[in-house]
C-alpha cells in the first residue's frame, strides 16, 4: 500500500505536467537560440582568430551540454508520469522507504529517498550521468 493519497498523486501528477511543459518550452527556446547565435556572433567578427574560434566551439559545447541535461530531465519526467500510478511509486528504489511528498512534488523524477540519494551522489561522484 502506498503512503501517497489520491490527492498527493494528483498534486504530483500536476507537478510533473507543469515541469514537463516548462522544460519543453525551454528546450525549444534553447534550440532556437543555438541556431541563431552559436557561431554567427563570434565568427562574424572581422578580427576572427583562433581564440574566437575556440570560444565559438566552447559556446557550442556548453549549449549542447545544457540541451543534453534538459533532454535527460525531460525523459525522467516522462518516466515519472508513466510510473505515478504504478505500485511502489513514491518508495525509494534502494531501501524501500517512503519518499516524502514534498520531495516528489519538487522533484517528481526522484526514485530515491534523501538518505539513499546522498549515498548515491557520494559513491558516483564525477560520473557524467547520475540520476536524481
Amino acid at each position: 500500500m502506498s503512503h501517497l493519497s489520491p490527492d498527493d498523486l494528483s498534486t504530483i501528477r500536476a507537478a510533473i505536467q507543469s515541469q514537463h511543459e516548462l522544460l519543453v518550452k525551454q528546450v525549444h527556446n534553447d534550440l532556437d537560440e543555438s541556431g541563431r547565435t552559436q557561431y554567427a556572433e563570434v565568427l562574424g567578427r572581422a578580427s576572427g582568430d583562433s581564440s574566437d574560434e575556440a570560444l565559438a566551439v566552447t559556446l557550442g559545447d556548453l549549449s549542447a551540454a545544457r540541451l543534453g541535461h534538459e533532454m535527460r530531465h525531460l525523459y525522467e519526467l516522462e518516466y515519472a508520469l508513466q510510473r505515478v500510478n504504478a505500485e511502489g511509486f513514491g518508495s525509494c528504489a534502494e531501501c524501500g522507504a517512503a519518499i516524502p511528498v514534498a520531495r516528489l512534488i519538487a522533484n517528481p523524477a526522484a526514485t530515491r529517498c534523501i538518505a539513499c540519494q546522498e549515498v548515491y551522489e557520494k559513491t558516483h561522484h564525477g560520473q557524467s550521468h547520475g540520476s536524481i
